[in-house]
């Protein structure tokens, strides 16, 4: 998977979840505010992570190899890849 990007960025919205479904990649929410939702997600650009999240802001951005799977970012059921 080349080209791929780890995403953290916020949410303004408390309904974290993207705005279609299904999505191609994993995503998760690492936590919360009085008035936000950090969300890592990985993605093949940060035209998918808009596409997905409009609302994100406060966005940084990693290139990955990658995905990878640990105790605290699972695999999630839906993601079959």
């Amino acid at each position: 998977m080349s080209g791929l990007l780890r995403v953290r960025f916020k949410t303004k919205e408390q309904d974290y979840r993207p705005v279609n479904w299904p999505i191609e990649y994993p995503y998760w929410n690492t936590g919360d505010g009085e008035d936000f939702s950090v969300i890592v997600a990985y993605a093949s650009s940060m035209e998918y992570i808009v596409e997905n999240w409009p609302e994100a802001y406060d966005i940084d951005v990693e290139p990955v190899d990658g995905i990878v799977f640990t105790d605290r970012f699972r695999k999630p059921d839906w993601y079959n890849r």
